[in-house]
């Protein structure tokens, strides 16, 4: 499997994820984007742990210190995720440190990137609300919720929220059909 890391296709700076000649994923082949689902679900550990701490410190202590310093951190990881990928994330360099001395589990790119734009449209929203009006209260710990709902889903249990809505999304004709049909992690939320 290390070999197939090795001959991956990194396609340009503004690309997302990695071809790999070769690669099947549930017994069918994987022309498309792939990235590593271990190390997806390792960020999504590291971003509830911060976004737990974080919610606690304002609900119970009224303390929003943290939560504006998370909100800015998440806004930048999920731009980088967004925009270039994961090579660039700071929670996905660490998570790739951490699982590094694992076999990769492959996942299409894709519908993780659009999931991470949700990611983004939150960490967007929260900024402008605190940042931007000063906002803070009962719907700023309703959006950390939520995102901590996603993050819980991710990280424990290997389902991806947002690949779900991209999947359903699909279903719908709302969203264009891609060339190729991802895989998700443990098949869960694959697109059939």
């Amino acid at each position: 499997m290390h070999t197939l890391i090795a001959k991956a296709k990194h396609r340009g700076f503004f690309t997302y994820g990695s071809i790999i000649p070769g690669l099947t994923i549930h017994g069918k082949p994987a022309p498309y984007p792939v990235l590593n689902e271990r190390a997806i679900r390792a960020g999504a550990g590291i971003a509830f742990a911060l976004g737990m701490f974080a919610f606690f410190q304002a609900f119970y202590l009224q303390e929003y210190v943290y939560i504006k310093l998370l909100v800015l951190f998440l806004l930048v990881d999920f731009s980088a995720k967004v925009i270039v990928g994961m090579r660039f994330s700071p929670l996905s360099l660490v998570a790739n440190l951490i699982v590094k001395k694992q076999t990769p589990e492959y996942v299409g790119a894709v519908q993780k990137r659009f999931a991470w734009s949700i990611g983004l449209f939150l960490a967007t929203l929260m900024t402008i609300l605190i940042f931007g009006f000063g906002i803070i209260g009962p719907i700023n710990l309703a959006i950390c919720g939520i995102c901590l709902v996603f993050m819980f889903m991710e990280s424990a249990f290997g389902i991806c929220v947002g690949c779900k809505i991209y999947s359903a999304l699909l279903s719908l004709g709302i969203l264009k059909e891609p060339e190729y049909r991802p895989a998700c992690a443990g098949n869960v939320c694959a697109i059939e």
